[in-house]
Parts: structure tokens; C-alpha cells; sequence
């Protein structure tokens, strides 16, 4: 019986640390603004009442690290701002250094990138972000957003190409820009609010 009672307990305290660790993540609150409603090309955002991205001229902030990667900031951050730029001037944006743009602003609460030792095996890995951003004028909140991207390698069987993580960072960065702009210029063009 007491085996039996200590078999029983190992294995519901197991059960019950693999819940824990597959439970939602708690990320810092995001800024205070009335609602986040589900986006149309983000997770949730909120757009301000007569918000006009075209309108206005913008500064990017370097966008902070959370505790949470596994990647080294460096490596991660100079990608994403190279992308948040370029997207950001390539979709007509003024951008200026000046004080009285509008800042973007945001953090990266979490990057992973998984299956790097079973990359041999499974022939890819895979890659999580989790980003929340906003465009503030002074204390105004012009426009707030929370998201979660993964992606995928192509598939590969063998040995992994040598920059195959930093293509796959860099597609990453890139993904997760396009779909915040997306929700920036294109929020209520397809039915929403």
C-alpha cells in the first residue's frame, strides 16, 4: 500500500509540473488604454478614435529585450529594427528624429528558438515571438498591439545550413513587422472597427 501511495504521488506531482509549465505565460501589462480587442492581423490592439497613421511623422524607439529569450539581444534586436525601418519606409511612413513625432515603442517579451539538438532528425526548427508595441504622441496612446508569431525552417533533413537561424530570426522579425503595419493601415478596411 504505501508503495503503491508513493508511486501514485510521483506521478501526480509530475502531471501536475507538466500543467504548470504548458499554462499560459503572464507578460507585463500593456499600456492603459480602454480595450485590446482581437486584431485582424495581430493577436490584440487598439487604435485610437480618428487615428490616422498617414498623417503623422514617427520616431522608432530601439525596442527593449524581456527576461524570457533565449536568444542573445544583439543578435535579435539590430535585425528587428532593420526590418521595423525599412518596412516603415517602404509603406509611404514619415519617419524623423524630431520631438514632435510620434514614438513607437515596444518589447520583445519572449523569442525561442526550438529544436536546434533534433534538427539533424526533424529537419527544421522553429521560432516563437511574443511582442507587444505602441504609438504613444506624449501621453496619448495612438495606437497599442500584443502579438505571437511562430514560424518554421523549411523543411531539411541533415545537417543545418550555417546561417539557417539567423535567416530564420531575420524572417521572424520580418513577419511579425508586417503583420503590426498590416493592423496599423489596414484596421477596419476589411470589416472590422
Amino acid at each position: 500500500m504505501r508503495r503503491c501511495f508513493s508511486w501514485m504521488t510521483c506521478v501526480l506531482a509530475a502531471l501536475t509540473a507538466a500543467a504548470w509549465a504548458c499554462g499560459p505565460r503572464f507578460l507585463p501589462p500593456l499600456p492603459a488604454v480602454p480595450t485590446y480587442p482581437p486584431g485582424q492581423y495581430v493577436l490584440e490592439s487598439y487604435v485610437a478614435p480618428n487615428f490616422k497613421p498617414e498623417d503623422l511623422s514617427y520616431t522608432i524607439a530601439a525596442f527593449a529585450m524581456g527576461p524570457h529569450s533565449q536568444v542573445a539581444a544583439e543578435t535579435f534586436l539590430k535585425i528587428f529594427q532593420e526590418e521595423l525601418v525599412r518596412a516603415w519606409q517602404a509603406q509611404g511612413l514619415k519617419l524623423s528624429p524630431g520631438a514632435p513625432a510620434s514614438l513607437v515603442s515596444g518589447t520583445i517579451q519572449q523569442l525561442a528558438i526550438r529544436g536546434a539538438q533534433l534538427r539533424w532528425l526533424t529537419g527544421r526548427l522553429h521560432a516563437e515571438l511574443t511582442i507587444t508595441g505602441a504609438i504613444t504622441r506624449g501621453e496619448e496612446v495612438l495606437f497599442a498591439f500584443k502579438d505571437q508569431v511562430n514560424l518554421s525552417s523549411p523543411l531539411s533533413p541533415g545537417l543545418a545550413a550555417p546561417k539557417e537561424q539567423d535567416l530564420l530570426l531575420r524572417q521572424l522579425a520580418r513577419e511579425s513587422v508586417h503583420r503590426v503595419l498590416n493592423e496599423l493601415l489596414l484596421h477596419g478596411a476589411m470589416g472590422g472597427s
